[in-house]
């Protein structure tokens, strides 16, 4: 975990400093929190792994502060992620990380182009249950006072300027015990330049990893027409639905030949094939 937050830190230096225009160098709105940039965007423990560490930088050019949290989450089928509250309580098969993991600072000022490392350390009790626990780690941005409170030249009062808290978060997973999952793509569907198939999940834990779409025509050549990256079915969802926007490249139309699909999952440094399908295409 450290020589990844390592090498993705010497690359974040290396684009913020750069004279060239880059995506991470590109500054957002100043009440935006695309200014914060995170890395890894998902931390799992497993096995012997009890300590992670966090990659906060500023990408814009003013101070920020932000203010860390677990917060409890669940996907949706269609992959959206929704904080846990009381008009959409936990369910029996929800389990939660935050009481195993400790993280320290909770609140990060930030100085335009600064790195903060965050740092996590993972206490399982004695008597844990064999399973994968899941929070999610949020990071929100909070306002600055001038920019909420101004006074107002007419009535000579103040002015009470109402600020959205703009918040990202990312997945800390605890694996404890041995865990497994299976899974299969299904319902392949393809309309105009449209991929539709279902992601199915059985098992103990959840899965993570990259879609990529490659078209296969009479000459036989694989062509990669798709990707979608950093998709996860997490529990207890059974399956998750996917639609994939196709850009073949010039010159190649899609018929007459296959579409094939491979979810390809990147845990532990390592790539491996998840599930693969096929459809035809008349």
């Amino acid at each position: 975990m450290k020589k990844k937050v390592l090498a993705s830190l010497l690359f974040m230096v290396f684009a913020i400093f750069s004279n060239g225009k880059s995506a991470l160098a590109a500054d957002a709105p100043p009440s935006s929190i695309q200014d914060l940039l995170v890395t890894p965007t998902r931390v799992v423990f497993e096995g012997e792994m009890r300590t992670a560490e966090l990659a906060l930088v500023n990408r814009s050019n003013i101070v920020h502060t932000y203010a860390l949290s677990f917060v409890q989450c669940r996907m949706s089928e269609t992959g959206e992620i929704k904080e846990i509250n009381t008009t959409t309580p936990a369910g029996p098969d929800d389990h939660f990380a935050d009481s195993l993991v400790r993280f320290s600072p909770r609140r990060v000022i930030l100085e335009p182009r600064q790195v903060q490392m965050v740092r996590m350390m993972l206490r399982k009790p004695a008597d844990l249950t064999e399973g994968e626990y899941r929070s999610h780690l949020s990071f929100r941005l909070i306002p600055n006072t001038e920019n909420a409170i101004k006074p107002d030249s007419v009535s000579r009062g103040i002015q009470i300027k109402l600020i959205p808290i703009y918040g990202v978060t990312i997945p800390v997973i605890v694996r404890h015990g041995s865990q497994k999952a299976t899974t299969r793509l299904s319902a392949l569907r393809f309309n105009a330049k449209t991929l539709y198939f279902t992601i199915e999940r059985e098992g103990s834990c959840s899965t993570y990893g990259d879609l990529i779409v490659q078209w296969k025509g009479r000459d036989g050549k694989l062509v990669a027409v798709g990707a979608m990256n950093g998709v996860a079915v997490y529990t207890p969802n059974p399956k998750r639905t996917v639609s994939l926007d196709l850009s073949p490249p010039k010159g190649v139309e899609l018929r007459g030949g296959e579409l094939i699909v491979r979810y390809v999952g990147k845990e532990n440094d390592t790539e491996q094939l998840i599930a693969e399908g096929q459809i035809a295409v008349p």
